[in-house]
């Protein structure tokens, strides 16, 4: 057997020293092992730490969109919602025009009122059906009922010196739709 003379670098004195005959090969094979297990362990901890991290970005990701699909679902929700609210409020009404439930005279009186005339003279323009219900009206002095066969049952125009004041069925539903998606703005 060959002796051969090493020289070890020791951090400390050591206090003890123990020869244990082992060879080249097992130390080789010992030394690999421990040093494959180290480099295993600390890129399992690596990869297991960059996978966690990945995960949590991808989650943050999803939370956003998700919650930017929840309000713009809402949104969506919320328009419709008016939508078809102001759609049911058309057919209603449509349902008691039809069925001439309506208090006309009041809504002829209302637009004269707003129309800013005092006692000037006016000409009120309502459907020929509109027409023969007012036929027994009697209105202020100046105040002429006329037939607009363009108009449908329920729309009024004041026609006067200052102007036309218009009152639409159709132009006061818009109104409120207008005022309620403004509302949800």
């Amino acid at each position: 057997m060959v002796q051969h003379k090493y020289n070890v670098a020791v951090g400390q004195k050591p206090s003890s020293i123990a020869v244990r005959p082992v060879s080249l090969t097992q130390l080789r094979s010992q030394l690999n092992t421990s040093d494959l297990e180290a480099a295993r362990q600390a890129g399992y901890q690596a990869g297991l730490l960059e996978a966690h991290q990945g995960a949590a970005k991808a989650l943050d990701a999803a939370v956003d969109r998700l919650d930017k699909s929840r309000q713009e679902a809402l949104d969506a929700l919320s328009t419709s919602t008016v939508e078809l609210a102001v759609e049911i409020a058309r057919q209603i009404v449509r349902v008691e025009i039809q069925a001439e439930n309506y208090d006309l005279e009041r809504i002829v009186r209302g637009a004269l009122s707003q129309s800013g005339l005092g006692r000037g003279e006016a000409t009120i323009h309502v459907c020929p059906a509109d027409h023969k219900r007012l036929s027994e009206v009697t209105f202020r002095s100046g105040t002429e009922v006329a037939i607009d066969s363009t108009l449908e049952p329920g729309d009024v125009h004041v026609q006067a010196a200052q102007g036309l004041l218009v009152r639409e069925v159709s132009e006061c539903l818009a109104s409120v739709r207008e005022q309620l998606l403004e509302d949800l703005a």
